[in-house]
């Protein structure tokens, strides 16, 4: 099985995430876990800056490294550093509920640090484009499977109930 996990999925997985936990497995097959949808992004690395914008999370994204110049509202966000070298002092004051990294792009020393600090961070590496969709689908389905689950708990819970008037 092929362990290639997209930025782009965990993307959309996030955004069509309700306020259910969200799992996704991210490029080194790592599953990634967050309480809900991140709100709170820092993006290390220009492409996956240009990813989060193009799906729509622009507005959550808290947080870039340098050259991340494209669309022209990334060139107003916070600074955390480059691909050799980052801030962690402001990456962790920017309080990010997800890092979203390249994986043969960011310095691996400071992130053992982000994760020692327990931050949520999914690794990013892009390899075929053809995967994209396959990704995209299969994280849509499995986070359609827990909106099914939750709809199926809640008709149980309010079964009971049904008819009862204040």
């Amino acid at each position: 099985m092929h362990r290639g996990r997209t930025l782009f999925a965990c993307v959309l997985a996030a955004l069509m995430s309700a306020a259910h936990a969200l799992q996704v497995v991210d490029d080194r097959g790592v599953r990634i876990e967050l309480p809900g949808p991140a709100q709170r992004i820092i993006s290390l690395a220009p492409h996956i800056t240009e990813l989060l914008f193009a799906a729509g999370a622009g507005e959550r994204i808290v947080g870039v490294v340098e050259y991340s110049n494209y669309p022209e509202a990334a060139k107003r966000l916070p600074r955390v550093g480059d691909t050799r070298s980052l801030d962690l002092e402001r990456i962790i004051a920017l309080r990010p509920d997800l890092v979203i990294v390249w994986l043969k792009g960011s310095p691996q020393t400071q992130l053992d640090v982000l994760t020692a600090l327990r931050l949520p961070i999914y690794y990013n590496e892009p390899r075929v484009l053809d995967e994209i969709a396959l990704t995209c689908a299969m994280n849509a389905a499995r986070q359609q499977s827990l909106a099914s689950s939750f709809t199926a708990e809640a008709a149980g819970a309010v079964a009971p109930h049904r008819g009862f008037r204040r």
